[in-house]
């Protein structure tokens, strides 16, 4: 099976992919639109096995319409609450007490986590996978 891939732009808002029914694409998937492909690998400690890679994502949509070889794909909607959710300083007086706390780590350990998502400007041709 070939990579998915952006096929058209039809907005700011929405996009089509290469792909539909036929990868098993269904209303309500999540797809990420990947900048690169991550290069440092996770090993599994207890095998040593690559576990693969964190990837660098340009966007996220969801399919909103699939037809046998290509789906549209919305970006995602967003409340004004989870909006401001992003900005740390603002969840405290959003949900009182509702704050992730972190977990007791060794700190030697913390090697970094999800790339930042990447500024690139989305194109056709760009990599789609489903999460």
């Amino acid at each position: 099976m070939k990579e998915m891939k952006i096929a058209k732009i039809i907005s700011t808002k929405q996009i089509v992919i290469n792909a539909g029914s036929n990868y098993g694409l269904k209303v309500g998937d999540n797809l990420e639109i990947i900048d690169k492909f991550g290069d440092d690998p996770i090993i599994d400690p207890d095998t040593g096995e690559s576990l693969g890679t964190l990837d660098i994502i340009k966007g996220t949509v969801v399919v909103s319409k699939v037809y046998a070889h290509m789906a549209i794909a919305d970006s995602p909607k967003s409340s004004v609450i989870s909006d401001l959710m992003q900005h740390d300083y603002l969840a405290p007086a959003l949900y009182g007490n509702a704050i992730q706390k972190d977990l007791n780590v060794d700190p030697s350990q913390i090697t970094g986590g999800f790339p930042e998502p990447s500024d690139q400007q989305i194109h056709i041709g760009d990599i789609v996978i489903k999460r």
